[in-house]
């Protein structure tokens, strides 16, 4: 009984870390694909175009890393 409950406080741990990283590597998607779309425009001049085709490509990105990592999560619940 203490073996289950023991497993069961590691892997509620192991999901609030997985969890807690998804939201800093769901900003860092969104900065990293702002600014490399920030340097593109100040690169070629066409100011606003880059910026904002980066910025939702790096929003998309942070979207996906969250449904893969919650997908992952809820697999591991089941077992």
């Amino acid at each position: 009984m203490r073996a289950d409950r023991k497993n069961d406080k590691a892997s509620d741990l192991g999901a609030l870390g997985a969890l807690s990283t998804v939201g800093i590597a769901f900003v860092l998607a969104v900065v990293i694909g702002a600014t490399i779309g920030y340097w593109l425009d100040r690169l070629t001049g066409l100011s606003p175009l880059f910026f904002i085709l980066f910025f939702f490509l790096g929003l998309a990105a942070g979207i996906v890393n969250v449904v893969r990592t919650a997908g992952a999560l809820g697999s591991r619940k089941k077992r």
